[in-house]
C-alpha cells in the first residue's frame, strides 16, 4: 500500500524535481553537444542583425530622403527654401547630444546654422547615442542575466552594419540602382523627390552618402562628412583603391543570397572604394561608439555598438581565460612529522595546453564571416584579448620558476642537470608548446579550413593576426630568456671557460707537443655532454639559442686563453692552429645537435667566426724579424695587415706581449688574477666582448708603463723578448680602439 504521508510526499516530491533537473541538465548539454547547433545559432543571430539593419536603414533612407525634400523645395507663397526655414528654428532638446557630436566632428568652430542644415548626420548621431543607451541598458538588465547572450550578437551585428552601408554606399555614392536596404533600386526624378509619398523605399538620390552628396544643388552639400568636394573622383568617392579590400570575403551567388540582403534581396558586395569610406565616415564612427577599442569605460556621448562591443570583448577574454584557474596549482608536501616541504609547484598539461590552443583558435574564428558569422576586421580586437590571456599566462608561469638560477642548475662534480633544471626545462617545453600554437593559430583558423580554395581576404586577415600576437610571442620569449635560458647558458658557459682554462697547464710547452691535441681531449666530451644532456630536452628555438651562444663564448674565450699563453714557440703555434680547426668543427656539430637555423659563420654577425679565422693568420705574423726596424714602422705595418680588422684589439696585444721580454708583465699578473678570471672581464658569459676592450688597453698601458720603469733602473734582466714590444703597444694600442 502507498504511503501518502507528508514526509513521503515530500521525499517524492524532491525526487520528482532533482529527475526533472537531471533531465534538463542532460537535454542542454545534448542539444548544445548536437554538430549543426553553432551554426543554427550563427544562423539566427545573423537572422536578427539582418532584421536589425533592415529597420535602421529603412529609417536613414527617410531621413535622407526629407533632407534632400527640404533642400531642393520653396515655400511658394514666401520662396523661401525649407531648410532655411527649418535652419531658423530652434533644435529639439533630445538632439542636443547629437549637435554637440557634430560640432566636435567639424572641429568646434561651425556655426549653429551650419550644424543644423546637417539632418541627417544629426539624426544619424542621435540614433547612435540612443541604440548605445539602450544596449546599456540591455546589458545591465536583471543584474547582467543577459549580458553574455546579447553581448554574443556583437560579430553579427557588425558583420551587417558593413553590409548596410555598403548598400547604401552603392546606392548614394556611386551611383548604381539600390538593390538592398530596403530600396528598389530606382533613380527618382525631381517629381518623385518632392512628393508626399517618397520615402527610403522609391525616394532615392543617385549620389552621396548619409550627410553629404556631390550631386546636390544647394550651397552646404560640398562639405559632405565624407570628405571635400575638391577631393571626390569621377566615382562621387575621393580616393582610389581602399586599403580594407580584404576585409570582404568574396563568396558565391549562392551563399550571397541565402545570407540576403538587407532589405530581404540578395546584396551587392561594397568596392574596395566603399569599403575605404565606410570606414574612413564619420557615420561608421558614429556607429561604432566613442570607445574605438571596446576596453575604455562608457562615457557622456558613448554609443553606438561601443557598450556591445566592449561587453563581446569582456566575454571573450572570460572565455579565454577561464582554463588559467586550474593551471600552475600550488603543490604541498610534509616530511613525517608534518613539516612542509618546499616542493616545485605543478606545471599544466598537454591537456591543458591543447584546451587552451582550441580557444585561441574559437575566439579568432568569430572574425570569420563562413565559420563565426563576424567579420575579418575582427581579427585584430580578439587577437588582444588573446596577448591579454598569454600575458596572464606568463604571470602564473613566472611564479613556477624554480628559482634555482645558474648556481644551482648544474651538478659541480658531473656538469649533470639537478631537478630545478630540469623542472624549468619542462617549463620551457609548456611556453614552446603555447609559442608553437600561436604562431600556427592564424593559418589554422583562416586558411586551413579553406585550402587550397581559401581567399586572398583570408591570407590578409592570417597576416593580420600573426602581427597582432607578436606581442605575445615577444612575451613568451622574454620570460623563458630571462627567467631559464640565461641562467642556464651563464652555467654551461662557466664549465667551459675553466675547461678551456686548462690549456695553461703546460699544454703548448715544447716539451709536451706529442701529448695530442687540447680540443679532443678537454673540450669536445663537453661539448658533447651539453649538447645530450641538455640542448636536446629544450624545444629547438630555445635550444638554438643555447648553443648559438655557446658556440660565440666558445671561440672568443678561445682566442683570448691561446693568445696570454706564454711563451708561444714555433711548434705550440701549430698545435694551437690546429685546436682552432678542431674547435671549428666541434662547434658546428654542437650549433648542429642544437637545431639552430644558423650556420657558424652567421652567429653574432659572423664576428666569432671571422676571429676564429683571422687568428691563424695573426699566430704566423713575422713582422719583428728585421731588428732594425722602428717600433713606429712596424705598428703601422701590423695596421696594415689584412687580419687585424676582423680580430679584437685585447687578442692583438695579448699576442703582441708574449713576445716581449720577462720584465713586460701578462696582463692578468699585473692585476693579480688567474688567467680565467682575467678573459671572463674580456668576454662576458653571455657572449659580448666590446665592454671589455678600453678596460684591456688600460690594464696594457700599465703593464707598458711598469716596464718601462723597471726596465730604466736593472735593464733587461733576465734577457730574450723584443723590447721595441712597449713602444709598439703605445702606438697601436690607441689607432685599434678607434677603428673598433
Amino acid at each position: 500500500m502507498i504511503d501518502l504521508s507528508s514526509k513521503s510526499l515530500g521525499l517524492w516530491a524532491g525526487l520528482g524535481t532533482a529527475a526533472f533537473l537531471g533531465y534538463c541538465i542532460y537535454f542542454d548539454r545534448k542539444r548544445r553537444s548536437h554538430p549543426d547547433f553553432k551554426r543554427k545559432l550563427r544562423e539566427k543571430r545573423a537572422e536578427a542583425a539582418k532584421v536589425w539593419s533592415a529597420g535602421i536603414s529603412d529609417a536613414a533612407l527617410r531621413v535622407w530622403t526629407l533632407q534632400r525634400v527640404l533642400s531642393r523645395k520653396s515655400d511658394p507663397s514666401s520662396r523661401q527654401n525649407f531648410m532655411d526655414v527649418v535652419g531658423g528654428s530652434p533644435i529639439p532638446e533630445k538632439f542636443e547630444k547629437a549637435e554637440r557630436v557634430l560640432v566636435d566632428t567639424l572641429g568646434g568652430n561651425s556655426n549653429p546654422a551650419k550644424v543644423k542644415n546637417f539632418v541627417f548626420t544629426l539624426f544619424w548621431n542621435q540614433l547612435c547615442i540612443s541604440m548605445g543607451e539602450r544596449i546599456d541598458k540591455l546589458l545591465k538588465y536583471n543584474g547582467g542575466s543577459m549580458a553574455a547572450d546579447t553581448a554574443a550578437l556583437y560579430p553579427a551585428l557588425r558583420s551587417a552594419a558593413i553590409d548596410m552601408m555598403g548598400t547604401l554606399q552603392d546606392a548614394f555614392m556611386v551611383g548604381t540602382p539600390s538593390s538592398g536596404a530596403g530600396g528598389t533600386g530606382t533613380i527618382p526624378t525631381d517629381d518623385a523627390i518632392g512628393g508626399a509619398g517618397s520615402s527610403g523605399a522609391n525616394g532615392i538620390g543617385s549620389v552621396g552618402i548619409m550627410g553629404g552628396s556631390a550631386g546636390l544643388d544647394f550651397g552646404w552639400a560640398g562639405s559632405s562628412v565624407f570628405g571635400d568636394a575638391d577631393d571626390m573622383d569621377d566615382s562621387g568617392f575621393g580616393g582610389s583603391t581602399g586599403a580594407d579590400v580584404w576585409t570582404r570575403v568574396d563568396e558565391p551567388k549562392s551563399m550571397e543570397s541565402s545570407r540576403g540582403g538587407i532589405g530581404g534581396s540578395s546584396m551587392t558586395r561594397p568596392t574596395s572604394a566603399a569599403l575605404a569610406g565606410i570606414f574612413s565616415s564619420s557615420e561608421w564612427t558614429a556607429l561604432q561608439g566613442s570607445s574605438s577599442n571596446g576596453r575604455s569605460s562608457s562615457s557622456s556621448g558613448a554609443g553606438g555598438l561601443s557598450p556591445l562591443q566592449r561587453a563581446f570583448l569582456e566575454a571573450s577574454s572570460e572565455r579565454l581565460c577561464a582554463p588559467l584557474r586550474f593551471m600552475f596549482p600550488e603543490a604541498v608536501a610534509v616530511d613525517e612529522d608534518g613539516t612542509a616541504i618546499d616542493v616545485l609547484p605543478h606545471l599544466p598539461s598537454r591537456y591543458d595546453l591543447a584546451k587552451i590552443d582550441a580557444g585561441i583558435r574559437e575566439e579568432l574564428s568569430l572574425a570569420d564571416p563562413r565559420e563565426g558569422g563576424g567579420e575579418l576586421t575582427m581579427v585584430t580586437m580578439i587577437s588582444d584579448n588573446v596577448v591579454d590571456l598569454v600575458e596572464r599566462f606568463c604571470v602564473s608561469a613566472r611564479g613556477a620558476v624554480s628559482g634555482a638560477g645558474e648556481g644551482g642548475y648544474l651538478h659541480e662534480d658531473d656538469g649533470t642537470a639537478t631537478e630545478a633544471l630540469l623542472h624549468d626545462v619542462k617549463l620551457c617545453n609548456v611556453m614552446g608548446t603555447l609559442a608553437t600554437s600561436l604562431r600556427n593559430a592564424p593559418e589554422n583558423t583562416f586558411i586551413a579550413p579553406y585550402r587550397p580554395a581559401h581567399s586572398p581576404q583570408h591570407e590578409e586577415a592570417a597576416n593580420l593576426c600573426k602581427i597582432s600576437l607578436k606581442p605575445a610571442l615577444y612575451e613568451i620569449d622574454s620570460l623563458v630568456k630571462t627567467t631559464v635560458l640565461t641562467p642556464l647558458y651563464r652555467a654551461l658557459n662557466r664549465r667551459v671557460s675553466s675547461a678551456i682554462a686548462t690549456m695553461h697547464q703546460g699544454t703548448y710547452l715544447e716539451e709536451r707537443m706529442d701529448d695530442g691535441a687540447f680540443i679532443q681531449h678537454h673540450l669536445s666530451q663537453v661539448f658533447d655532454n651539453i649538447a645530450s644532456n641538455h640542448l636536446s630536452k629544450l624545444p629547438s628555438e630555445y635550444s638554438g639559442m643555447i648553443a648559438s651562444t655557446i658556440a660565440t663564448y666558445s671561440i672568443y674565450a678561445f682566442v683570448s686563453n691561446a693568445s696570454l699563453t706564454r711563451p708561444l714557440g714555433e711548434n705550440a703555434r701549430l698545435k694551437v692552429t690546429q685546436d682552432l680547426a678542431d674547435l671549428e668543427l666541434c662547434l658546428e656539430q654542437l650549433v648542429v645537435k642544437g637545431g639552430s637555423t644558423s650556420s657558424l659563420g652567421q652567429m653574432d654577425g659572423g664576428r666569432p667566426y671571422a676571429e676564429l679565422r683571422a687568428s691563424r693568420n695573426m699566430l704566423f705574423w713575422n713582422g719583428l724579424e728585421n731588428d732594425a726596424t722602428p717600433a713606429a714602422d712596424i705598428a703601422k705595418v701590423v695596421l696594415r695587415e689584412a687580419w687585424v680588422k676582423d680580430v679584437r684589439p685585447s687578442t692583438v696585444f695579448h699576442f703582441l706581449i708574449s713576445f716581449a721580454p720577462p720584465l713586460l708583465s701578462s696582463p692578468h699578473h699585473s692585476k693579480r688574477m688567474t688567467v680565467e678570471e682575467y678573459v671572463n672581464t674580456l668576454v662576458k658569459y653571455d657572449g659580448s666582448v666590446d665592454d671589455g676592450e678600453a678596460s684591456a688597453w688600460m690594464t696594457t698601458l700599465a703593464c707598458c708603463d711598469n716596464y718601462h720603469q723597471r726596465a730604466s733602473v736593472g735593464g733587461n734582466v733576465g734577457g730574450g723578448g723584443d723590447s721595441r714590444i712597449a713602444a709598439i703597444l703605445e702606438s697601436l694600442g690607441p689607432e685599434l680602439l678607434r677603428r673598433r
